[in-house]
């Protein structure tokens, strides 16, 4: 039984996604209470010179400094919210679909943290090469700042919390949405192309669309989904997703951020001019090269898969 045919395990009718994707919108909205206690905290506390305007303009402008917030307490605080969206949707899942959590990331009856740490260390390192040449032609562009005492903290926190954001999308949408659209339109093609642009769709609230531009922007976000989906169906499994979705925000937190991203820590180094069409072309060609890598690694076989269709495992399967 493979990932996709995982999902006839349960109970599969359409309500029970909308129900479950509403308790999950409700753990992240509590979740976000930390962060707007802390927010409306600093506005009024007396001569701080900031209004509920600066609390609005904070979507487009996330940066903790005008709140008097140290930025890893603040970073910390963005992570909460998906703390509280995983939470809800690891208790209400198998209630409502009467199949293990562990069905969302693999059909083996373990998951392959190997898988996990290889992606991500293959990802983060191709990342950084990308990065490096991108130093070496403009140097100016960046500026490097390191303190012991904030460095290390930001490092744990991406370590220990930052994966929680990167597994939560992942699990909703390559794990959840997929297999959901997947055994509904009975093949793999359309789960892939709307999983990723629902991916693009929830990005498109994010700080860089306004900065850099919708089209570019959500080509990338789009692009990024379309790889994060073929490496969960080549390999038939979630893992490899998980990896790189959680080497892209570590590298963006801890080693190269930017300005205006929707991540703002105090990396060691900060880029202060972004090309989008460069930044997209060089993450489809690292997206190419990562597939080849693993093509390889893993014994994928042929592309072809994606085409594939997706069939209960016995006649007894339903949607109920």
């Amino acid at each position: 039984m493979g990932f996709f045919e995982n999902a006839f395990k349960g109970k599969n009718a359409w309500w029970r996604y909308l129900v479950v994707m509403v308790v999950v919108f409700l753990g992240y909205s509590i979740g976000q209470i930390p962060l707007m206690l802390a927010l409306f905290r600093s506005v009024n506390e007396e001569g701080s010179g900031l209004t509920d305007d600066d609390i609005v303009n904070f979507q487009s402008n996330p940066d903790f400094a005008i709140f008097g917030i140290n930025s890893n307490m603040g970073f910390t605080l963005l992570l909460v919210m998906f703390i509280g969206a995983l939470t809800a949707f690891f208790f209400i899942f198998k209630p409502m679909h009467d199949r293990e959590f562990r069905s969302l990331v693999t059909p083996s009856s373990r998951i392959n943290w190997n898988k996990m740490i290889f992606a991500f260390c293959v990802w983060l390192g191709l990342s950084l090469i990308v990065e490096s040449v991108s130093y070496f032609m403009d140097p100016g562009n960046y500026s490097f700042h390191f303190q012991l005492k904030t460095f290390i903290p930001l490092v744990i926190i991406s370590l220990l919390i930052l994966p929680i954001q990167t597994s939560m999308e992942e699990l909703v949408f390559r794990g959840y949405l997929m297999q959901g659209v997947g055994i509904m339109a009975k093949n793999k093609w359309v789960p892939l192309l709307v999983t990723s642009i629902l991916f693009g769709g929830i990005h498109a609230m994010n700080p860089e669309i306004q900065e850099f531009g919708f089209g570019i922007m959500q080509t990338y976000y789009i692009s990024a989904g379309l790889l994060l989906g073929i490496v969960t169906i080549m390999d038939d499994g979630l893992e490899l997703a998980l990896g790189v979705h959680a080497a892209t925000n570590f590298a963006g937190a801890v080693f190269i951020g930017y300005d205006g991203a929707a991540i703002q820590t105090e990396s060691l180094f900060t880029a202060h001019e972004i090309n989008p069409v460069f930044m997209t072309i060089g993450f489809i060609l690292v997206s190419i090269i990562f597939l080849i890598i693993m093509k390889y690694r893993y014994q994928w076989g042929s592309f072809k898969k994606l085409a594939e269709v997706v069939t209960p495992p016995d006649e007894n399967s339903t949607l109920a």
